[in-house]
Parts: structure tokens; C-alpha cells; sequence
């Protein structure tokens, strides 16, 4: 880190006044002729010299010059260099928040703040696991977690719809969880959020994945939108994430009588963790610009 007075030295020189350059370094004039007095006493020789209003380099101040505004140079390489080997924030992300959510929030970080971070996309269980293990600093999830090990934050709120192909026998009438099971069932593998968000709802209305004629596991929502569009399957996902689909009228969405779920959407960090000042901030910074 250059020394103040040498920054001084080098607003004094590009401004050729030393008001100007007070005002610009939010001094005083007087601590600004100290610093200069200072290098002079340092180098033992003369650096500015006044004329009128004005100042001028002298030959000894446009060699200090010269060797400061290198050095100034060097430094603001140096720091770029060094961010670009920080330690990323690292973040963890589940599918349906990594596909359709997060690159919203995160392009607009990118666009007003330097920090560097990195994402890793899991299921909700993998992605609770490296938080605890330190892994991860913080995650944005939609699945159950338990609240007392975190800090939380809902960002967001949506709802969790049954989708299938647009001219779906099912689309358009009013069904019961009864008629879905008649359908090939479509879900995310064992550990999702979806699939928990889903299991939960037949349990508490006194049914279970028992009574679905037949499952396919399937981790990729993309894979599963492609096999909603071919076949009479049915899958359920947030409302976001077939709704370009719905749009183009490739999906659709399917009304189950008595059926709400609307599901938050969290941003979390372990609440005994080390990086909690560096969480709150990343998620001020990417709230606030959203």
C-alpha cells in the first residue's frame, strides 16, 4: 500500500494545486503542504516549486513522479491480481433455484459488486450436508431443513403445481390425487426438495407414493419437462419452472381439487458459522439490487 503523502504528492502534481487537491483528498490544505514538506525532508531536495497560483514539478519532483505513479500502477495490478485468487464465496444452490431462480439474483450481482464466488448445485440433503461439514457458507434452498441449526431468509415464494402436456387427458378438469395416480409419475431422486415437498402432501392427506401406478426418478428438470411434452406422465414442479413451457403451450398445468402449496424459497446459513458477517452482507448486496 503506497504511503498517504506519496499519494498526496501524486494529486498535487496531476492537479498543479494544492486546494484542489485538498478538496479532492478530502484534507486540509495545510496537511497537504505537511506531506509534502515531509517528502522533501525525506529526499532532501526540493519537489514543487510555486508559481503564482499554480504549481510545477521539479526535475527531482517529476522523478519521484514518474517512479510514484509506476508504483500506483503496480499496486492496482496487484490488488486485481489478488482477487482474482480470493477465496470464493461459495455457495450451494438446489436445481429448481440453480435453473430458474438464482441466475437472476446473481447477474445483478455481478454486474455491481468485484467479489468472487462460486456455486454448487445438489439436491436439498446434499446441499444441508456441506453446509454442516463447512462446505459451503451459505445455500438457497426450497426444501424442508431443520430451522434451529440456521439462520434463514425467505427470498422468495411460489407455487408447487402438477404439470403435464398440454392436451393431457387430466387438463382443464377438476381431479383428485386419485386420478394422478393413474399416470406415470415423474420425480426428482430421493433427497429433493421437490420430491420432500410432495411426499409430505400425500402423507398428510392420508396417502403415499404406494398408490402411484408407477415412478421414474429423474434428476434433470429438463429431462423431465422433454418427457412431459411425449408422454401422458405427470410430474410437479414450481410454477417458474414450466412456465415458458405453459406459455408456448407445449405444458400445462393441472388442477387438483382442494390442492395449494405455495412453497418459500430460503437463502441459509449455519447460524454457529465463522462467515456470518460475509453472508448477511452477500445477501444485502443481493437483495437489494433485485
Amino acid at each position: 500500500m503506497l504511503d498517504t503523502k506519496i499519494l498526496t504528492f501524486l494529486k498535487v502534481a496531476q492537479l498543479r494545486n494544492y486546494t484542489k487537491a485538498a478538496a479532492a483528498l478530502n484534507l486540509t490544505q495545510p496537511a497537504v503542504t505537511q506531506h509534502i514538506k515531509k517528502l522533501e525532508e525525506y529526499y532532501n531536495c526540493s519537489l514543487i516549486a510555486i508559481e503564482g497560483k499554480s504549481v510545477r514539478l521539479t526535475e527531482q519532483g517529476k522523478l519521484l513522479y514518474n517512479y510514484a505513479n509506476f508504483q500506483n500502477a503496480n499496486e492496482k495490478q496487484l490488488v486485481n491480481q489478488m482477487k482474482k485468487v480470493e477465496t470464493p464465496i461459495k455457495i450451494g444452490a438446489t436445481l429448481s433455484i440453480a435453473d430458474y431462480y438464482l441466475p437472476y439474483y446473481l447477474s445483478s450481482y455481478l454486474n455491481n459488486y468485484d467479489e468472487i464466488f462460486s456455486v454448487t448445485v445438489r439436491n436439498t440433503e446434499s446441499i444441508i450436508e456441506m453446509l454442516l461439514n463447512n462446505e459451503l457458507y451459505c445455500a438457497f434452498i426450497e426444501g424442508i431443513f431443520d430451522k434451529s441449526l440456521f439462520q434463514y431468509y425467505e427470498f422468495y415464494k411460489t407455487r408447487f403445481l402438477p404439470v403435464a402436456r398440454k392436451g393431457h387427458p387430466l387438463e382443464g378438469l377438476e381431479i383428485t390425487t386419485s386420478d394422478i395416480h393413474e399416470y406415470p409419475l415423474i420425480l426428482r431422486e430421493k433427497g429433493s426438495g421437490t420430491r420432500e415437498i410432495y411426499e409430505n402432501y400425500l402423507y398428510q392427506n392420508n396417502d403415499s407414493l404406494l398408490s402411484v401406478s408407477k415412478i421414474y426418478e429423474i434428476s434433470s428438470l429438463g429431462i423431465i419437462k422433454n418427457m412431459l411434452k411425449g408422454s401422458n406422465a405427470i410430474s410437479f414442479m414450481y410454477e417458474e419452472v414450466a412456465r415458458k413451457e405453459v406459455e408456448r403451450g407445449e405444458l400445462c398445468y393441472l388442477f387438483i381439487e382442494n390442492y395449494l402449496i405455495e412453497r418459500p424459497l430460503y437463502f441459509i446459513y449455519p447460524s454457529n458459522s465463522l462467515m456470518k458477517e460475509k453472508n448477511e452482507l452477500f445477501y444485502k448486496k443481493i437483495m437489494q439490487k433485485c
